[in-house]
């Protein structure tokens, strides 16, 4: 099973859309786990960052589930009356941007 781990940001992010995160992302069948974040912000949008654990590439399949998943993301965040992430970062394990879901 491939494993992603999704950044927690106090400031944006509660228990509840932390749950709602890892849910969706386990509908794609990934493992999926928060983690401290890891650096202070990309800029002055907020960001959801999340970091690619499995060796290997990515597969089309997965790569097409989690754009449309960081689509449902910010609709969550949306339908909470939340700022809803500016965009959804996937970094590898070295922390270089794999893939961004705007």
């Amino acid at each position: 099973m491939d494993a992603i781990l999704v950044e927690e940001d106090f400031a944006h992010i509660d228990g509840t859309d932390m749950n709602a995160i890892l849910e969706l992302l386990g509908r794609l069948g990934l493992d999926a786990e928060p983690t401290a974040p890891r650096g202070g912000g990309r800029g002055r949008r907020w960001e959801l960052t999340m970091h690619w654990q499995t060796h290997g590439p990515i597969s089309e399949a997965t790569e097409n589930g989690l754009r449309d998943t960081a689509g449902r993301i910010r609709e969550h965040f949306v339908a909470a009356g939340k700022r809803a992430p500016s965009k959804v970062v996937l970094c590898g394990r070295d922390g270089l941007v794999l893939r961004t879901f705007q």
